[in-house]
């Protein structure tokens, strides 16, 4: 019997001891509430999201023409001027195409003359036939010399004239052959003119892709060799990935704060200035478990990085940054 109450009251000591610590617990876990007065403040709500900085306007430089590069005159991060050498392709071919055209159009230009000159003859023996039957048509209607006489001047005037017109048929072609073989000047000028690149701006050799020496290959009609990229560092911007769940809320003209990578710390005003109206998805047979992304370029205000001007280049193509677009801002509401 006492061994039995002993027991019981071992284990109401060890309830009582339990609740005392669970007591003693809830109240370290007590939650704090803070409370602050409602007043008027200004709510901005945005959307977050990363991307990487690139130039605003930037123009990749491929070949025309095919052949060796000969002259590289730039480096990557070179600046350049509008119209500078950047690159030279083997032009001794090109140079014998143009010779030839040239030759081709002082031939059919000396072929035409040859041929007025010649038509000037025929057009004087036409008006010999001319006057020569006229004069023998007045003898026969006078009766002085027969139809057989008569008929041997027609011939005559008929050859004369049938050699005339087939002179200034052929000075026709002629003609169009110059035209054709000018075209064809044009063309080899152009093609010889193409040898030689030049920057189409001012700007920076942001990216180069060949080296002096190596075959490039291009054509009129479709894109050639990649061998560079000039970009205008002056105007950056980040281009940023959308969710489809945001891209709605974002407007052009929203402004931003954008963060870098390479400066903590520190935040950049921007500007939406593009949208885009398609989605990034690689593929149009994606899952509908795939995500949408729109990209939205944000153009970076230089004002927000004046004192960086010193530097070169503060900002790099390929940086990554991360913008928060505010895209709604309501002033004056109660919270």
């Amino acid at each position: 019997m006492r061994k039995r109450l002993k027991w019981i009251l071992i284990i109401v000591a060890l309830l009582a001891a339990v609740l005392i610590i669970a007591k003693v617990t809830s109240k370290d876990k007590a939650e704090k509430v803070a409370i602050e007065k409602v007043t008027r403040r200004t709510i901005i709500e945005t959307v977050n999201a990363s991307g990487k900085i690139y130039p605003e306007v930037e123009v990749k430089i491929s070949p025309d023409i095919s052949g060796e590069i000969t002259d590289l005159d730039v480096q990557e991060g070179d600046s350049v001027k509008r119209g500078q050498v950047l690159a030279r392709i083997f032009s001794d071919i090109y140079a014998l195409q143009r010779d030839e055209a040239a030759s081709r159009v002082n031939q059919s230009v000396a072929s035409v003359d040859n041929s007025t000159a010649a038509l000037e003859a025929l057009k004087a023996n036409l008006e010999l036939a001319q006057q020569t039957y006229d004069r023998n048509k007045k003898l026969y209607d006078d009766k002085v010399i027969s139809r057989a006489e008569l008929e041997q001047f027609e011939t005559t005037l008929r050859s004369a004239r049938s050699n005339y017109n087939a002179a200034l048929q052929n000075i026709k072609s002629l003609k169009a052959n110059v035209q054709s073989t000018q075209v064809g000047l044009s063309k080899a000028n152009k093609d010889l003119s193409r040898t030689v690149l030049t920057a189409p701006m001012d700007g920076v050799i942001s990216s180069l892709q060949v080296k002096q020496g190596e075959r490039v290959a291009g054509n009129s009609f479709n894109i050639g060799t990649e061998m560079m990229t000039v970009a205008d560092m002056s105007v950056l911007e980040v281009r940023v990935d959308v969710g489809e769940n945001d891209i709605v809320k974002v407007s052009i003209g929203d402004s931003a704060d954008v963060e870098v990578d390479a400066y903590n710390n520190r935040k950049f005003k921007g500007i939406v200035t593009k949208i885009a109206s398609s989605t990034k998805s690689s593929s149009t047979l994606a899952s509908t478990n795939d995500v949408t992304n729109y990209e939205v370029r944000i153009r970076l205000i230089k004002d927000s990085y004046q004192d960086l001007a010193s530097k070169t280049f503060p900002f790099r193509p390929g940086m990554n940054a991360s913008a928060d677009i505010k895209t709604r801002r309501v002033e004056n509401i109660l919270a």
